[in-house]
């Protein structure tokens, strides 16, 4: 070959070169995409075996889109059926079986395949027969394989297995197959369903299991709500108790604690919900918490008291530990109404009465609530409100229900109240209308002075400026107890 000519072939020569040394470079980029989404890959079944699946899926969905990515850029290579297991497996259990679909039916194709890959690859397409709601299809494969698969894809194909049968209804079917493991997601999806079939005992039993490894989850509020519903409280403690005994964060156990001392507040057990907001104040680790448990003691400590100075007093002991609650502000502010509504001088008895609706609707106190009941037909005699306040004490006081049923009957016989007691209707008397009215005369004249007091109790103070006192409300004058009386 003549110089000239050899000299003329150098740019293909160099371009050849160029090339061989691009072909390992490819390679390296090549193995470094399948190692990056095989170490994603792990992570995932990792987590998913945890229990923690929505880290899990947003780790398979990773693993899928890196083997992805190095299946379009090197079509052609001796990784291709491992990228295609990762993409296909990844897809599946991130939920998107749409993209999956045909890495499984190209990873399951391709040979050889080994057969824990097969199984898993397997698991994959069960979980998208479940997901794409043909759950028949998929029990029947995924149960062999919890049953007979290699060891890697048991656990994995149990879990999408119990998913199917618990969406065919048959919660037995799901228990026995999770028996065998501990399938923490699963066996929180085989609760919830057990719950809205009404097999609470089996609800429990599966909780207890979580209970005892300290696994707590947002779902469990709702579900020990079910549980409230469905009249299993002692069923409620069990598990509380045993998520104490186990090691549960502190945090999630005050949480528990405050949820069950809610619910036992508001079910007038309030013996019960004392030990838990005394547990949880064990608990707190800083101000906020413990004053949520103090402010709800307060409330409960309201329950017996029949005075009103007493019960301002209890209020107002609490508050500089229940301060930054808003139980307690709640406490505060239907305090300062209450009294405003009690101390004014209302001859037709209403301010009274809604003094009293205040006690025993945002205060608890129900025992105060009775004695402000009473209190406008022994002030206010023949106020067009005292019938209504006699009624509304006897069916709240059922001790004494029967001695203010007879003065409701001997005062006022005429009256909407007394018609009630034997069955009619209230509404059928122009008085009832009459009080209607009085109630909502007076509501909105104190809810004026209300709102004008909390506005200058919380006006936030100026530096260097000394604090105004706070004026007494003015009291309107007395009418003529004429005014208000019913026949």
């Amino acid at each position: 070959m003549s110089l000239p000519s050899a000299l003329r072939r150098l740019p293909s020569l160099a371009a050849l070169a160029a090339l061989a040394a691009l072909a390992p470079l490819s390679a390296c980029a090549y193995y470094n995409g399948v190692y990056n989404a095989t170490v994603e890959l792990k992570a995932a079944d990792r987590l998913s075996a945890r229990g923690r699946e929505a880290e899990a899926a947003s780790r398979y969905g990773t693993a899928a889109v890196k083997a992805e990515s190095v299946l379009v850029r090197f079509p052609r290579t001796r990784w291709r059926a491992q990228a295609l297991a990762i993409a296909a497996r990844g897809f599946a259990l991130s939920g998107d079986c749409v993209a999956a679909r045909p890495r499984l039916t190209e990873a399951l194709a391709m040979s050889p395949v080994d057969a824990a890959t097969h199984d898993l690859l397997a698991v994959a397409q069960g979980a998208c027969d479940v997901r794409d709601a043909h759950p028949a299809a998929a029990l029947e494969r995924l149960e062999a394989l919890a049953a007979h698969g290699e060891r890697a894809a048991r656990g994995p194909a149990a879990v999408w297995a119990a998913r199917a049968a618990i969406a065919l209804g048959d919660i037995d079917r799901a228990r026995r197959i999770l028996d065998a493991i501990d399938a923490g997601a699963a066996q929180w999806e085989l609760a919830q369903a057990s719950l809205a079939s009404h097999q609470y005992a089996v609800a429990e039993s599966l909780l207890a299991l979580r209970a005892a490894r300290g696994d707590v989850r947002p779902d469990l509020t709702p579900m020990l709500r079910t549980l409230w519903l469905a009249d299993r409280r002692d069923a409620i403690e069990r598990l509380v108790a045993r998520y104490q005994g186990a090691a549960t964060r502190a945090s999630d156990k005050l949480a528990l604690h405050m949820l069950v001392a809610d619910l036992q507040i508001d079910a007038g057990l309030d013996a019960f919900a004392r030990a838990h907001l005394l547990a949880a104040r064990k608990l707190a680790v800083d101000s906020m918490a413990d004053a949520e448990a103090v402010a709800r003691l307060t409330l409960i400590a309201l329950s017996p008291l029949s005075r009103l100075e007493d019960v301002a007093a209890v209020v107002r002991r609490g508050a500089p530990q229940g301060r930054s609650s808003l139980v307690q502000r709640r406490l505060d502010d239907n305090l300062l109404l209450l009294e405003l509504l009690a101390h004014r001088t209302d001859p037709s008895g209403a301010s009274l009465y809604l003094a009293a609706e205040v006690a025993r609707d945002s205060l608890r106190a129900a025992r105060l609530a009775v004695q402000l009941f009473r209190r406008i037909d022994t002030q206010w005699q023949g106020a067009i409100l005292a019938p209504r306040g006699l009624f509304a004490a006897a069916a709240l006081d059922a001790d004494s229900a029967a001695a203010w049923q007879a003065r409701l009957r001997e005062r006022y016989p005429r009256s909407p109240w007394a018609l009630a007691l034997d069955g009619g209707s209230p509404g059928d008397l122009p008085a009832f209308e009459a009080s209607e009215a009085t109630l909502r005369v007076a509501w909105t004249n104190v809810a004026l002075q209300f709102a004008d007091s909390l506005k200058r109790l919380r006006a936030p103070a100026v530096p260097g400026t000394k604090a105004r006192p706070v004026r007494p409300i003015k009291k309107p004058a007395a009418k003529s107890p004429a005014q208000g009386a019913i026949p």
